[in-house]
């Protein structure tokens, strides 16, 4: 057992003290920085400072600029159309607006040297559509209440509802914070194990092609010298993942107090959010990315050469992608769709597919811990043939295709 964590540790802290791993780690925090520094800038810089209105009403020029006086500053000494474009090549306004009354609608049309931000493009047509309501509303001599009337939209809305003991009660679920949550442990397993996959199968390689493991299998046994490596890089990714946790609940109490965040927080319980993510989709994150690790290691026992590593992981690319691609696609659109469902219940697919069922509700518990079953039933059984494919290939310098390795290493574990 010492030697399995002498290996285990050795691995963990080349992977961890490797440049390579800090970057990986600080790549995607300095990234979601920059884009929230970005959008802040862009934010200040996108406010158009001084526009001129141009329309051949009066009330119409005076009630859009009374409007939208929160969102923009007018250059009210400007009347006429050839004023504005005389300013604006001066650079003295930044655009002019012209309204154009045609018959029961305003047609309005921006001129300037920048573009408009698609914020101020929403202000300007939501008070030119009002402004025109309200003057068709006129002319169509109707009252203010029957033109609020009209606007009033439809409404529908949507209740779960569970039954115990013969009665019917609202199902408190959180669809909408659930598929969050669930979004998030899929796209988490998928990256993981885009990142991971190649780094495992090349440390499971990388001393194939040497001599050193008939120096390494004198002091220990291939099983062991396995389950070592994929125990380290199992630490290494457990280390990524508590670092971006601890990350998470530092970055909240900096971004708590924004509007947004409250906003969000009016509408969802962050002990919901924090249940939802620690429950059992947390166990499908944690068991999706072993499972795949492992397979990762399985097909990196196949190669002799570390080179050709990433050739090896192919295989669990696709793998990754028939999981990903229809949980993606389904668990939004179609989550009761028997697709996923039953994908919900293979392993290599399940951590995929189950937590957008769990989201919406679809999944009794019943079937989560079947599923949860079958997975750690298959890491089980996918841990020992892969250490046995290891120990039949550990010592295999031959340049033979993959399959063939595979048939040769299954005869020989038999």
């Amino acid at each position: 057992m010492n030697k399995f964590w002498v290996v285990a540790l050795e691995t963990y802290k080349k992977h961890v003290k490797s440049v390579s791993f800090v970057t990986m780690v600080l790549g995607p925090i300095l990234m979601l920085g920059l884009i929230f520094g970005i959008n802040i800038m862009a934010a200040k810089f996108a406010h158009t400072n001084e526009i001129a209105v141009v329309s051949e009403s009066v009330e119409v020029s005076s009630a859009f600029m009374e409007q939208t006086k929160k969102d923009f500053d007018f250059n009210k000494k400007i009347k006429t159309e050839d004023e504005a474009k005389k300013e604006l090549e001066k650079e003295n306004i930044d655009g002019y607006l012209v309204i154009s009354d045609k018959e029961m609608s305003l047609d309005g049309k921006y001129f300037g040297e920048k573009a408009l931000g698609t914020e101020s493009m929403m202000i300007m047509q939501q008070a030119l559509s009002q402004i025109q309501m309200g003057m068709n509303s006129t002319k169509l001599n109707l009252s203010q209440k029957e033109v609020g009337a009209l606007l009033v939209p439809a409404t529908f809305s949507e209740q779960q509802v569970e039954f115990v003991d013969g009665k019917m009660q609202e199902n408190k679920n959180n669809k909408g914070l659930m598929t969050i949550v669930g979004m998030v442990v899929l796209m988490a397993v998928y990256t993981i194990v885009l990142t991971y996959s190649t780094i495992t199968a090349q440390e499971v390689a990388s001393e194939k092609g040497t001599r050193i493991m008939e120096v390494i299998l004198s002091s220990t046994t291939a099983a062991k010298h396995f389950y070592g490596k994929v125990t380290g890089i199992a630490l290494v990714i457990l280390t990524q993942v508590s670092i971006y946790l601890v990350s998470g609940v530092l970055g909240y109490f900096f971004i708590k107090d924004m509007s947004v965040v409250k906003d969000f927080l009016s509408k969802n319980s962050l002990t919901e959010l924090l249940k939802g993510l620690l429950g059992y989709n947390m166990l499908y994150l944690l068991f999706g990315v072993l499972i795949f690790t492992i397979l990762s290691a399985f097909t990196g026992s196949l190669v002799s050469k570390v080179e050709d590593a990433t050739k090896a992981v192919t295989p669990v690319m696709y793998v990754v992608m028939a999981g990903f691609i229809p949980s993606f696609s389904l668990g939004m659109a179609n989550p009761q769709s028997v697709v996923l469902k039953v994908m919900s219940f293979v392993p290599f697919l399940s951590s995929f597919a189950m937590p957008l069922r769990i989201a919406s509700n679809e999944a009794t518990n019943s079937e989560i811990l079947i599923s949860l079953g079958l997975l750690v039933v298959a890491i089980g059984v996918l841990l020992k043939l892969s250490a046995k494919a290891y120990k039949s290939t550990v010592l295999i310098y031959s340049d033979k295709s993959m399959m063939s390795v595979f048939k040769d290493a299954m005869k020989f574990s038999k």
